[in-house]
């Protein structure tokens, strides 16, 4: 599918907002490290008081008075949208059951933090190419809920491998062991056509040591690559405070080689990496060091300031410069406009007849769902019943048949019941236009009789 916002885009806003805005199945790669749900008040959830003021800055700081760049981390139900709700129910009304029932035994904290993210995983699912591939970072906090969320969306049978990123330095245990690891599930689009590239990510072997490849006879006719496929436990340290990839001012950043060998066993140069949850960039720069395209999104504006200088610092060529695109989204009109979600005109044509024929069936011609009134076929229009705004899609179970005017007063944020209620109110339920037309279907020697009982 076409890509519909160029190459080197990094959005700032609500990721949800911009994939519902991208054209389905363009990604060859997702690669997410979004929160994890600690339950730590994060720099960005308090707000210093200046005791000396004895009042609130209007930004978020440290306990040094600098201003914070950290990430919220803490969820409760409230935090969650109605748009994400309704997303949720129509694409699996049993994946919102499955969020309720872990929040039940858990905490309403990590129901809405469930919700959060099956919502955008559920977008990732669309966004990704039959052949492509999610990684989603994650640790003990939540990945075994993670792990059946991402059953539920992806299922169980692309489930690929759940990978350890084992970073060494760990702190000193007292109480307990001394945490060590992170956990990336590894999922596919589709598992038998998924593409790995294991030439791209070999492991030298050990120093001495050389691997041939046997002959049935038992013979080494020819010598094997130099290096063999990495498990499924990445040994790779994590950031000092005085790495040169290091970004200032951002907690939490993972090491660039770790997520360069991601994309380069999941892609191909020229396919198109998305990181829903860029932070810093690492992801980018990794996808711009192996050729490919890239799309990031962030929630916070000041990942302006940092992008430029570490895409300086870390890319191993100049071509992203003056080419980044930054789009920080004030407006309806930054988003990306999708142009993959209309069929055909004659197939939109088809689809009203068969809804005509449902509810003519059905409804006793009582054409429009809301007002209930009688139309003849041209003043009836057709209505996503979950809006195309929210990723609708056009199956004959989400649509129905509206007046023009219902279908205004609904627009993508109302239900049937809603709009209905509305127009009751405002003494609007009753329609001119079917009234006309009903008075017109009556023979000629019984119209007096209906104007009087309409009276």
């Amino acid at each position: 599918m076409e890509l519909n916002c160029k190459n080197r885009t990094v959005f700032i806003g609500d990721n949800r907002e911009v994939m519902l805005g991208l054209n389905a199945e363009i990604a060859d790669a997702i690669i997410a490290d979004p929160p994890f749900n600690s339950g730590q008040m994060r720099k960005d959830d308090t707000v210093k008081i200046d005791k000396k003021k004895t009042a609130r800055l209007p930004y978020p700081v440290d306990e040094d008075g600098v201003a914070a760049r950290a990430y919220k981390d803490k969820w409760k139900i409230g935090d969650i949208s109605k748009a994400e709700m309704e997303l949720i129910k129509y694409k699996d009304k049993d994946l919102m059951r499955f969020c309720q029932i872990i929040g039940n035994q858990h905490s309403d904290g990590m129901e809405a933090y469930l919700l959060m993210m099956a919502s955008r995983l559920l977008l990732c699912h669309e966004l990704l190419k039959e052949t492509g591939s999610i990684f989603l970072h994650c640790d003990h906090s939540a990945n075994g809920y993670l792990k059946m969320l991402m059953d539920f969306i992806f299922g169980k049978e692309n489930f690929r491998n759940q990978i350890v990123w084992y970073y060494k330095n760990a702190s000193r245990g007292k109480r307990n062991w001394a945490k060590s690891h992170d956990t990336i599930l590894y999922y596919a689009k589709n598992a038998e056509h998924v593409k790995f590239n294991r030439d791209a990510i070999l492991v030298p072997f050990e120093s001495g040591m050389t691997a041939w490849r046997y002959s049935k006879g038992g013979q080494a006719d020819k010598e094997m690559p130099k290096g063999k496929t990495p498990d499924n436990v990445m040994c790779i340290p994590s950031l000092n405070t005085m790495a040169k990839e290091r970004c200032k001012g951002w907690d939490g950043q993972k090491p660039l080689k770790l997520y360069t060998r991601l994309v380069r066993a999941s892609t191909n140069p020229g396919d198109l990496v998305i990181d829903p949850f860029c932070g810093c960039s690492t992801t980018l720069i990794a996808a711009e060091n192996a050729g490919c395209e890239w799309i990031g999104i962030d929630i916070n504006p000041e990942r302006i300031t940092m992008l430029n200088e570490q895409l300086g610092k870390l890319t191993t060529q100049d071509l992203w410069k003056g080419k980044v695109h930054i789009i920080e989204i004030k407006s309806k009109r930054d988003l990306p406009k999708r142009k993959d979600n209309k069929p055909p005109k004659k197939e939109i044509e088809k689809l009203k007849d068969q809804l005509l024929v449902i509810q003519t069936k059905s409804e006793d011609r009582n054409y429009c769902e809301i007002c209930k009134h009688r139309f003849p076929p041209e003043y009836l229009e057709l209505d996503h019943k979950h809006p195309k705004a929210n990723r609708g899609g056009w199956e004959i179970h989400n649509l129905q048949l509206l007046c023009s005017r219902c279908n205004r007063c609904k627009g993508s944020t109302k239900t049937n019941e809603q709009v209905r209620k509305e127009l009751g109110e405002k003494g609007l339920l009753y329609h001119q236009r079917a009234a006309v037309h009903q008075y017109m279907e009556i023979p000629m020697d019984h119209q007096e009789e209906y104007r009087k009982d309409s009276k």
